[in-house]
């Protein structure tokens, strides 16, 4: 793993992580094997140790969390316009397949031939399109942080620092789901399909993995939220799918620990404060920084290992 070491700078191990598990899921023998090796060292010398899911104050949260269960949502109903699209180039595809036609023969544009390539890549493309439209509404994710902290976390998806956040430990997250969690690369340049291979099983890999990268994948704007996802398909969820809300509840491990949104009301206090103390799992607050623009943890309790 001395290679792997070395080539690990900044958050280029992110990058790294998520390519070997697209060739764990794309690959086979010896190829898969190695990759997930490489999955595993990332997990256990670099990833963070937990990750932190965002939580408004509802009943319908609470009950899930002390329930021990997570909810895993259809990318269609994000509220990122641009979440888990492929953008697809046609333009370049066509350039690109131009010379593959067999025999190597030139085909001249508005040629017969010209004409029917087009037309039948066309179609292709729209098949495409209305299958990766198809997977955002069959497709579950569970969307966690690095940080417990962030002021705009709190502020969107914790109901203005009213909620409440729940730490889960990484590995054994892993562990129990049989699935790994995938951390998010934000960038400017769409997840973009701009070739085709005449090959049906390299097609399918290649379109499999645009997929992956495609739901791993967000603008910069979104870079405060450091998020990791979890992704189930619709048959892995199985009777848990609910059809009108597109998602599913499924099991997840206990909590490491819970923080309290800084303005969290009395009545969300006492009931996390009973559950944590019943299940021994300690329980913070979030506090303003006397000086600075920054929320710090108050321990409420801790419990001994």
């Amino acid at each position: 793993m001395d290679e792997l070491q070395e080539s690990i700078t900044d958050e280029s191990w992110k990058q790294s992580l998520r390519s070997a598990i697209i060739t764990v899921l794309t690959e086979s023998g010896q190829t898969k094997n190695k990759a997930l090796e490489q999955v595993g060292y990332y997990y256990q010398y670099c990833a963070p140790a937990f990750l932190y899911k965002y939580y408004r104050d509802q009943a319908l949260n609470l009950d899930s969390v002390m329930s021990n269960k997570m909810w895993y949502s259809a990318p269609c109903n994000f509220n990122d316009a641009f979440d888990c699209d492929v953008a697809i180039d046609e333009q370049a595809i066509f350039k690109s397949l131009l010379p593959a036609v067999p025999g190597g023969k030139i085909i001249r544009k508005g040629s017969p031939v010209w004409l029917q390539l087009k037309s039948s890549l066309h179609k292709q493309i729209t098949l495409l399109h209305r299958i990766f439209e198809d997977q955002k509404v069959s497709m579950g994710i569970a969307c966690l942080s690095e940080v417990p902290d962030s002021i705009l976390m709190w502020s969107h998806y914790a109901n203005n620092h009213r909620g409440f956040c729940v730490a889960y430990n990484l590995l054994d997250l892993n562990h129990k789901l049989q699935f790994s969690a995938v951390p998010v690369l934000y960038t400017q340049e769409r997840v973009c399909l701009q070739s085709i291979s005449l090959d049906q099983s390299k097609l399918n890999k290649e379109t499999m993995s645009l997929f992956i990268q495609s739901l791993t994948s967000k603008s910069m704007d979104w870079s405060y939220e450091k998020e990791w996802r979890i992704i189930r398909d619709k048959s892995s969820c199985g009777l848990n799918w609910d059809n009108k809300n597109k998602g599913a509840l499924l099991d997840v491990i206990s909590p490491s620990a819970i923080f309290l949104g800084c303005y969290a009301s009395d009545e969300l206090t006492s009931t996390l404060k009973q559950y944590c103390q019943n299940h021994k799992i300690p329980l913070h607050k979030m506090k303003k920084d006397p000086l600075l623009y920054r929320l710090k943890k108050e321990t409420i309790w801790e419990f001994d290992e």
